[in-house]
């Protein structure tokens, strides 16, 4: 069993609101994206927190740590914890994902009124039970499990992924995922990146409705992201390798024009941070100049003694 620390009733009820403050109304496209009726294999990680009580919170939760101490077989694991959240009719996060839900925890209630938001975008979350080695299996996702999220992520702060502004609270993060499903059971939570087919489409629509009270701005964490984007949404035919487009010099520390439907917002592709032979000094510069004409006052420093 994994030691866990989880939110509390007003703590669910800041977030949530969080949530119906910054998306407003969830449109039929949002609801697609998410899949909030679940009807893609494994779309089971979001929540329709518009609807969802503390009680099917704590239900589920239950439910799902229950499952993580009887039943060790993966792919079994797996389709229980699907079964939770069509029984329970709620996901494994209190709305997108765990790490957004943190994001909203931390950054949400001091800069609700500033009008200005960054989203982090990955790629996506991990498998909804994921191949590790036997005697250290992954914790379970459970909604009021409260992890510790982007800021707590000393790796990708390290390599300078993180903002300034992101790690001292003082801007409204909104982590997302591009692709918001979980993985199938029992595959690895790296390599081979498949997006269902209508992923660009449904971020487009995210932009758009945080758009209408927020000045949003998107960063992207790798190169399948990227690549999906600037095809789908910057009308580039063949977008080039992100770090080959970084060391071009007109290119360095520039954020580019990103156009979700009507709304054109500032965007900086960068590499994904848990690869340091793409992330390396020179994309750390890149990112750090472009976080600063972006406003998030260049790369987040790790706090002391960290590796």
């Amino acid at each position: 069993m994994h030691e866990r620390t989880f939110y509390t009733r007003d703590q669910v009820e800041l977030i949530t609101d969080a949530y119906k403050h910054i998306v407003g109304p969830i449109s039929s496209e949002l609801r697609e994206y998410w899949d909030l009726d679940r009807n893609r294999d494994w779309g089971c990680l979001t929540t329709d927190y518009e609807r969802a009580t503390f009680e099917q919170y704590e239900e589920a939760s239950r439910r799902a740590i229950e499952v993580e101490a009887s039943i060790a077989d993966p792919v079994e694991r797996g389709h229980a914890l699907r079964e939770i959240t069509r029984a329970t009719g709620v996901g494994l996060s209190l709305g997108v994902c765990p790490w957004t839900d943190h994001g909203l925890f931390q950054t949400y209630e001091q800069n609700k009124g500033k009008g200005r938001l960054t989203i982090v975008l990955g790629h996506d979350w991990y498998p909804i039970v994921p191949r590790r080695d036997k005697k250290k299996p992954h914790p379970v996702d459970v909604p009021l499990s409260r992890f510790e999220g982007l800021r707590g992520l000393t790796k990708y702060i390290n390599v300078g992924a993180v903002p300034s502004t992101i790690l001292d609270g003082s801007e409204l993060l909104l982590f997302l995922n591009f692709q918001p499903d979980f993985r199938p059971p029992n595959t690895p939570s790296t390599g081979r990146f498949e997006p269902y087919d209508r992923c660009a489409e449904g971020f487009s629509a995210l932009v758009e409705a945080v758009s209408r009270q927020f000045k949003v701005q998107v960063i992207s964490w790798g190169g399948d992201v990227w690549k999906l984007i600037g095809k789908q949404m910057l009308g580039v035919r063949t977008p080039p390798g992100v770090c080959v487009r970084t060391r071009q010099i007109m290119n360095f520390g520039r954020p580019l024009e990103l156009q979700c439907g009507q709304v054109v917002v500032p965007y900086l592709p960068l590499a994904h941070p848990c690869d340091k032979r793409n992330f390396n000094a020179d994309h750390a510069e890149h990112a750090h100049e472009g976080f600063l004409k972006m406003g998030l006052g260049g790369r987040g420093q790790p706090a002391k003694g960290s590796p």
